[in-house]
């Protein structure tokens, strides 16, 4: 089932900016051949308002913006180029956060992530992750661990009962990229996925019969927070 982000944002975004170019093919009919960029959102910022999102100036999500928790479970298309990527505190001029001008190349895969943390967990907080999937096969699945609740200071997680990662810091995939947001290959299963405060070794959230299929990426991601409850996330990369 598509969520709310996916139904209102991607709609909007491939109107707003991906523009159109035609080629002749033999018969004398056209396909669109305009290069493409590939982009996801998460927002797991619980402490901040819905955000509208600018691209150069361009509003590309509708009525309402996006609210904390929602995340798209599906590439949206981008033309490649420069981009100022502007949050706005929704339906107003209120800027919360920016990604400054940044090249979204042809056939690359981003995630745009809007986050708290817990040491200002009233900031919005925005980053732009490259998705590299160069390394997935067909030998295995593949995933990568995020840790976006800001109330969590250290976080672990268990596939299976089998610790994987251990003493993950709130957006710390934003600052230790090259190790965090690399995927990881495991062998094609059903897990049980659970996530636990590496502090005291308490389960927070759990997520069962999650299937990682050979060939796929996954991102994992703790949500939440401790009043609202955890949430164990399993996004897999859909192109």
């Amino acid at each position: 089932m598509k969520n709310k982000l996916q139904q209102f944002f991607w709609s909007t975004i491939i109107l707003a900016l991906v523009a159109g170019m035609s080629g002749c093919v033999k018969g004398g009919a056209t396909v669109n051949v305009s290069p493409i960029s590939y982009i996801s959102i998460i927002n797991e910022a619980p402490y901040s308002p819905a955000a509208d999102i600018y691209f150069n100036g361009t509003l590309v999500t509708s009525a309402g913006g996006i609210a904390p928790g929602r995340f798209s479970n599906t590439y949206g298309q981008l033309k490649p180029g420069k981009y100022v990527v502007d949050f706005k505190k929704a339906g107003t001029d209120s800027v919360m956060a920016e990604i400054p001008s940044t090249d979204f190349d042809t056939s690359a895969f981003s995630t745009i992530v809007l986050y708290n943390l817990a040491a200002d967990s009233s900031q919005l907080q925005a980053a732009r992750i490259i998705d590299d999937f160069s390394q997935v096969t067909t030998g295995y699945a593949y995933y990568r661990f995020f840790n976006l609740s800001p109330d969590v200071p250290a976080a672990s997680l268990f596939l299976n009962n089998a610790s994987q990662q251990t003493n993950r810091a709130p957006a710390d995939n934003i600052t230790t990229s090259a190790a965090y947001d690399a995927f990881q290959s495991v062998s094609a299963a059903d897990y049980t996925v659970q996530i636990r405060n590496s502090n005291s070794d308490s389960v927070l959230c759990t997520a069962l019969n999650v299937q990682l299929s050979t060939g796929y990426g996954y991102t994992i991601f703790l949500g939440g927070t401790a009043k609202t409850g955890y949430v164990a996330n399993v996004l897999q990369a859909v192109f």
